[in-house]
């Protein structure tokens, strides 16, 4: 069995193990850690290893260092001046618990797997006995005695199986509805410019006739190529908020007055 693992470092001297162990229970900081430190030791530590026996122990020293990476990652998170009143905010919290929350998983697997490897070496010695039932004891069994032919067997299970309600599974939801691009940007472009050059039309507004939810996809990649090509204008107060789109007739063309100037390739 191999030695245990120990680490010498300046906030903890002792087994790996037991570091483990503070810092799943909040006890020592990731950031008085030193995971540089800890590899290099461990590198030299794996040079005196048999490799053909503690091969685990080196591939659950790596899964447990890239925990610890991931872990010390987030909670090095810089901080947003503008929130200083906040010691860390709140997305930054749910990353390093859900990282501790691996780390007592690992733990946990590990114990998991020590318990079966006590369970097996305590089993080795004993063997499975094969089930059988002695000649006396079959004696004592009743015969079978077929009362229903085979083929009536064969009649019943066909009548059952005749009689059973037919499985039908619905597939509309596999099936999404076709739209026409160009026809949906047409419909845009016609509430726009109906609208006017001064006077903003909202979102819900463009979409409040369309039947599909694809309708309103289409209708919102319309207005994106339209934005590309500088013959619309967005405004919108705040993130969430209620969009505002203008259309800008100084910008129209020869080539999209009666036409829409959209292709195929503006929606990729």
């Amino acid at each position: 069995m191999a030695e245990v693992f120990n680490v010498n470092l300046k906030s903890y001297q002792g087994p790996f193990d037991v570091l483990l162990n503070l810092l799943s229970q909040r006890q020592l900081e990731l950031t008085q850690i030193s995971l540089s430190e800890i590899t290099e030791e461990f590198v030299d530590y794996v040079k005196h290893l048999d490799m053909a026996r503690d091969a685990d122990q080196v591939s659950s020293f790596i899964d447990v260092a890239s925990i610890l990476v991931e872990a010390k990652s987030a909670s090095l998170i810089p901080r947003d001046d503008e929130n200083s009143d906040l010691d860390i905010n709140l997305e930054s919290l749910q990353e390093r618990d859900l990282l501790f929350a691996r780390l007592l998983q690992y733990r946990a697997f590990k114990q998991a797997g020590e318990d079966f490897r006590q369970r097996i070496a305590a089993n080795s010695g004993r063997f499975a006995h094969p089930g059988v039932l002695m000649e006396t004891l079959q004696s004592l069994m009743p015969q079978l005695e077929w009362s229903m032919p085979a083929d009536d067997f064969a009649k019943l299970a066909a009548e059952v199986i005749s009689n059973a309600p037919a499985s039908e599974v619905s597939i509309r939801q596999l099936h999404v509805p076709l739209v026409d691009l160009r026809a949906q940007a047409a419909v845009v472009r016609d509430k726009l410019r109906a609208a006017g050059n001064k006077k903003d039309i909202t979102f819900s507004q463009l979409i409040a006739d369309a039947t599909h939810k694809i309708e309103i996809v289409a209708r919102f990649l319309a207005l994106l190529a339209f934005f590309k090509q500088g013959v619309v204008q967005f405004k919108q107060d705040e993130p969430f908020d209620e969009l505002h789109v203008r259309w800008l007739s100084d910008n129209d063309t020869a080539e999209n007055t009666d036409v829409v100037a959209i292709s195929e390739g503006d929606f990729a």
